[in-house]
């Protein structure tokens, strides 16, 4: 009868790790939205909690903008730098059209960075301001 006891005892200890466990991966990190997702998240948010679901969001829109941002800055810089000159290929169209490209493509992603986060702080300021 004792073993049966232990026995049991175990299962229901396992039982327990196993259901917490599962509970904490459920309950962890919330996924990214989808754009869907998103698009009825804004069309319907009304609480704290539906703000501070979509401020995250813009947060990692404006972090990958800020990367592809930084890629094209130093692409802009390579076009722009001394190897190109060296290579014979300052003179060459391609090279100016190539700069300018990634040039433009900088300034519109840190644009685009920079709205994202004013985003994302408007929304965690309508989730201060939600009274649920």
């Amino acid at each position: 009868m004792r073993e049966h006891l232990i026995g049991m005892r175990i299962v229901k200890t396992v039982a327990f790790a196993v259901t917490f466990a599962l509970a904490i991966s459920v309950a962890g990190p919330e996924r990214p939205l989808t754009k869907a997702e998103l698009k009825r998240l804004i069309m319907n948010a009304q609480t704290k909690t539906d703000h501070e679901r979509i401020a995250p969001y813009f947060e990692a829109e404006a972090a990958s903008y800020e990367v592809d941002a930084k890629d094209h800055a130093d692409l802009a810089q390579f076009y722009k730098k001394k190897e190109i000159q060296d290579l014979g290929l300052s003179n060459h169209p391609a090279s100016l059209r190539a700069f300018e490209h990634c040039d433009a493509l900088f300034r519109s992603l840190q644009k685009a960075a920079e709205q994202a986060r004013n985003l994302a702080a408007e929304h965690r300021g309508m989730a201060h301001e939600a009274k649920k």
